[in-house]
């Protein structure tokens, strides 16, 4: 039987298993510490796997290309893409930085993957055979925060009212009890570090509440944010406040929205105007008034928002709780 947990009286969490170390510390290293700990990152976030295998805590822990490989294919969310691209390794055999041609490389791939085969089932299916870590490209898909990655300048695809089929159904952003009452007080969802706002297209707004119905106050706590438990890209299980967005009206109002390669929409968030509290110190904004409903799925409220007004206020206790430990937040 698990040992109980000094902290906190539960049982003591299971050490993550090594893959889930690997994906981990790809995901910081892709996302957030490139430049900081000096690998060569394009502005589409592309490294070449070979310098990422170099880097000192996969190094330390000899992570090797087929494990690398294993992250990219198993990845439940997609986290990871991946670029087949041997032409860009010299004759001496030193591995290719991701420079500007393999840039525009991998851009011009990911456009012409509308077809059953992305670029990165062709890396995957090339690296059954060609086992050399500085033939191929890797990154992260969304969650960044490094500036210089810029990938809405060709591997996001840009949402707009032009092409109404291809707007999701479903945007909504997952969150927690203490962070409610602080979106409410700045005006809208902000960035916070990262170079965008993540939603998922999942769960439907009846599905989140007919879970919610079936299992009562309280009954949700277990439960991931998908029917039937399924992953759900861009969504954190263990989110107590789902905020769904009118992706429509936010666009009419200039609102960006794009799409990542596993299927996250992402925004940047808008400006407000010069005249508003909302969006000080330049920052930006997706705003209170394109919120459609947001909902409490935790402990049983449901709908705690709707059309533009507050119906239940979230009690005290939860909202000064703090948000849940975020050592798995990825």
């Amino acid at each position: 039987m698990p040992k109980p947990n000094h902290r906190g009286g539960g049982r003591e969490k299971k050490p993550a298993s090594r893959e889930v170390t690997i994906s981990k510390a790809l995901s910081l290293l892709l996302r957030h510490a490139a430049e900081r700990e000096g690998l060569k990152i394009n502005s589409d976030g592309y490294a070449n796997v070979a310098d990422v295998l170099a880097w000192q805590k996969l190094k330390s822990q000899k992570v090797t290309f087929a494990e690398i490989i294993n992250a990219v294919e198993t990845s439940d969310k997609k986290r990871f893409a991946l670029f087949y691209l041997p032409s860009a390794s010299s004759s001496t055999d030193e591995p290719p930085t991701a420079n500007q041609d393999s840039s525009i490389a991998a851009e011009e791939a990911a456009t012409e993957s509308n077809q059953s085969e992305t670029a990165t089932a062709a890396a995957l299916a090339a690296s059954k055979t060609d086992l050399k870590p500085s033939h191929y490209l890797i990154r992260a898909t969304q969650g960044h925060s490094i500036k210089s990655v810029q990938a809405e300048s060709g591997l996001l695809e840009k949402l707009t009212l032009d092409e109404p089929d291809k707007l999701p159904d479903t945007v909504v952003h997952g969150t927690f009890h203490s962070t409610w009452p602080l979106i409410l007080a700045s005006g809208g969802l902000k960035c916070m570090g990262r170079n965008h706002i993540h939603f998922a297209t999942g769960p439907t707004l009846p599905d989140a509440l007919a879970d919610i119905a079936s299992k009562g106050e309280g009954g949700g706590a277990g439960s991931s944010p998908g029917s039937n438990g399924q992953v759900i890209s861009g969504m954190r299980r263990d989110a107590q406040v789902l905020i769904y967005i009118d992706i429509r009206k936010a666009l009419e109002a200039g609102c960006p929205f794009w799409r990542s390669e596993n299927g996250v929409i992402l925004s940047e968030g808008m400006d407000i105007g010069s005249n508003s509290s909302v969006g000080e110190n330049g920052e930006k904004v997706i705003p209170l008034d394109v919120f459609n409903v947001v909902i409490e799925r935790r402990k049983g409220f449901g709908k705690i928002w709707e059309h533009g007004k507050e119906i239940h206020a979230l009690p005290e206790h939860l909202t000064k709780k703090g948000n849940p430990k975020l050592h798995g937040r990825r």
